[in-house]
């Protein structure tokens, strides 16, 4: 039986300084005991096995565009994927203060050393501007597993991007590495580095995030996951125009379960607008879990 947890905290989850800060977290569901709440902020994972954490934050702004930011980190250092932008700030009905909220997520492995390892949620205001703060935290990490109960060692794997890069209409997103790559079913193509291949007759759950910079007011950049370069509606996704210029990005998450085919299977993040979009961060999670 793999361990699994999720934490999470409501009403006020701590204030982010300028240089960033850990959310506050406590205990909801535990299973198992390879993840445990360790303080306040700091969760620990059993080492060498696998994990998929999903999250999801909502943060208090001073004012409505602003955008904040989250990652999580492993034993002080970032992991590759796991950064995400917010929606800009809005106040919803039934509020008077605005809000805003990001998720994200990422299939990783911990090392030998150190036992356990940290990981921790960070969230990190606009820059420069104070007064943000986590207002709810939700956490969600599974020791990943297959059917006859052995640790995944062969199954699954995460890619990212940074930096700016122009993204053609209808053509897929760039990855610079697979950062994570367990087995040999899943690939990152090394020569264009813009797909995926995956082994035939299986069931997948990819998940991905982007941020987006649409370099134009009322713009919302939509992305999906293309198999064998058939469009999955399920796994559409679009980002929140932007509300001026002075908010320069924008992000977006979604996923998708789905099954392969006989013979190879190809796996794409297409950008679906009309336009040429600059696309600053993606990340692409992938597991197979049939």
């Amino acid at each position: 039986m793999s361990s699994s947890a999720d934490f999470g905290c409501s009403g006020g989850c701590g204030s982010i300084p300028i240089n960033g800060s850990p959310a506050i977290l406590t205990t909801l569901v535990q299973n198992g005991s390879s993840i445990q709440l360790q303080g306040f902020s700091n969760i620990t994972l059993a080492a060498g096995l696998s994990y998929l954490i999903e999250y999801n934050a909502q943060f208090s702004m001073p004012v409505i565009g602003q955008v904040a930011s989250a990652q999580l980190t492993l034993n002080g250092s970032i992991i590759p994927g796991s950064q995400t932008l917010s929606f800009p700030a809005t106040i919803p009905p039934g509020l008077n203060t605005p809000v805003s909220t990001v998720s994200g997520g990422v299939v990783f492995n911990t090392p030998a050393t150190p036992n356990p390892s940290i990981v921790q949620l960070i969230g990190f205001p606009p820059a420069g501007i104070p007064g943000i703060n986590f207002s709810t935290v939700n956490i969600r990490i599974v020791e990943l597993e297959n059917a006859s109960g052995s640790a995944v060692t062969n199954n699954n794997a995460a890619m990212y991007g940074f930096g700016y890069q122009d993204v053609g209409s209808n053509q897929p997103v760039a990855f610079i590495e697979a950062n994570v790559v367990n087995g040999s079913g899943i690939q990152l193509d090394p020569a264009t580095r813009t797909f995926v291949t995956l082994a035939p007759n299986s069931t997948y759950y990819a998940s991905y995030s982007i941020i987006a910079c649409p370099e134009a007011l009322g713009v919302t950049v939509r992305v999906l996951l293309a198999l064998n370069d058939i469009p999955m509606y399920q796994s559409l996704a679009g980002t929140t125009a932007i509300p001026d210029l002075n908010s320069e990005f924008t992000g977006a998450s979604g996923s998708a379960v789905f099954n392969t085919g006989p013979g190879t299977n190809t796996l794409e993040l297409i950008n679906t607008n009309v336009n040429t979009i600059k696309f600053v961060s993606v990340a692409l999670n992938i597991m197979q879990i049939g």
